[in-house]
């Protein structure tokens, strides 16, 4: 890899809605600023929440007419905390002046959730967090202690 090389940084375009997604719509703008507000409710219970867009759940947006509808892929099928992703995201979508409606729907195509989905900024700042945790245990990673 050379030194201008940024390991983070896609190699594909993504196929989901990411933070540097731009959408002509001005309603679909909207909409993913307001999806930028709902937190995953798993990272809350760590000292990092992380969104849904800079965590790569939102697989789509779609808008017809005055309605939505969103597709989220989770990190797991059997997320526990679904009901909970979809009262918020309805509440804040459905708040905005130009929407009617919005339903959220699960993906369940089979895809599966891997962390390259993650904004590079929040990649980055994870792998961060990991080097100074183990900085602070005095734990050299196993990576770095191989001759």
């Amino acid at each position: 890899m050379s030194a201008h090389t940024d390991p983070y940084a896609r190699t594909e375009p993504a196929t989901h809605v990411t933070p540097e997604t731009e959408f002509d719509d001005e309603r679909k703008t909207k909409i993913k600023a307001q999806l930028s507000e709902v937190l995953d409710p798993c990272s809350c219970m760590s000292e990092h929440p992380i969104d849904i867009v800079d965590l790569g759940l939102v697989e789509s947006i779609g808008v017809d007419g005055r309605d939505v509808e969103i597709t989220l892929l989770l990190t797991s099928q059997r997320c526990t905390y679904f009901l909970d992703i979809n009262d918020e995201i309805r509440e804040r979508v459905e708040s905005l002046e130009e929407i009617d409606s919005c339903e959220v729907h699960q993906d369940t195509s089979g895809k599966i959730w891997t962390n390259d989905r993650m904004s590079a900024a929040e990649r980055k700042a994870r792998r961060k967090r990991f080097h100074e945790r183990m900085e602070a245990a005095g734990i050299t990673p196993y990576a770095e202690r191989s001759d």
